[in-house]
């Protein structure tokens, strides 16, 4: 790829090509996580490229400020943490997954409140961008596929989500043109309420929003 400012094979260590920043492909094959991002970079996988965790965490965490980690046709895998076992992002930054498969990862935080879930991804602050990306086979109590909480915002723009989407306290969440085949599952608290917008797409498993501390849904055409 002629706009790759480092080129890693499989097998090769990742490290120092993430915090240099700039464009970095991933060769075919499987590559070693989990990765810890704090530099500003763009990880772009060539046909057949895995990202996997192998239980050892997050497969992609994001917790600093001010990043944008943009992930492009990469299989996250494998992933294992407390909440976001594929995506974990709890700094002011913002990642974007593009043409991504998001798959077989856990969170292993019990109950429904608002530090946990998110087998997929989790994120408590920053933006969470999802674009023509499919997720499956990932598990978590609450928000198997996503579990968005805290003043998080996500956006879903076409794909396949195979699991449920979850939103707690302030979050903002947009699902456009997004297949879910889960569930929907909304609840704020006594001083906030997330934010709800699902336009075009479906939602299987329906909307649950929690009638005693409800979010604000909009459902559009």
């Amino acid at each position: 790829m002629a706009d790759c400012t480092a080129r890693i094979e499989a097998g090769q260590p990742l490290a120092e090509a993430l915090a240099a920043g700039g464009v970095v492909c991933l060769g075919p094959g499987v590559h070693a996580g989990p990765l810890v991002v704090s530099a500003s970079v763009t990880l772009r996988g060539e046909a057949g490229a895995v990202l996997d965790a192998k239980g050892g965490g997050s497969v992609v965490a994001v917790s600093d400020d001010d990043l944008v980690v943009r992930i492009e046709a990469l299989t996250l895998r494998g992933g294992s943490g407390e909440a976001g076992g594929g995506v974990s992002l709890t700094g002011y930054s913002e990642i974007v997954l593009v043409g991504c498969t998001v798959e077989g990862n856990r969170a292993k935080a019990r109950g429904g409140g608002t530090g946990g879930g998110g087998g997929g991804a989790y994120a408590s602050r920053g933006t969470l961008r999802v674009e023509a990306s499919t997720f499956r086979d990932n598990r978590a109590a609450v928000g198997s596929d996503l579990f968005v909480t805290g003043v998080a915002e996500l956006t879903v723009s076409g794909g396949h989500l195979g699991g449920d989407v979850a939103a707690r306290e302030g979050a903002q969440v947009a699902l456009d043109g997004v297949a879910v085949d889960g569930a929907l599952d909304a609840r704020g608290t006594t001083t906030r309420a997330p934010t709800v917008s699902v336009k075009g797409g479906r939602v299987r498993g329906g909307v649950k929003n929690d009638p005693a501390l409800p979010a604000q849904v909009e459902i559009l055409p």
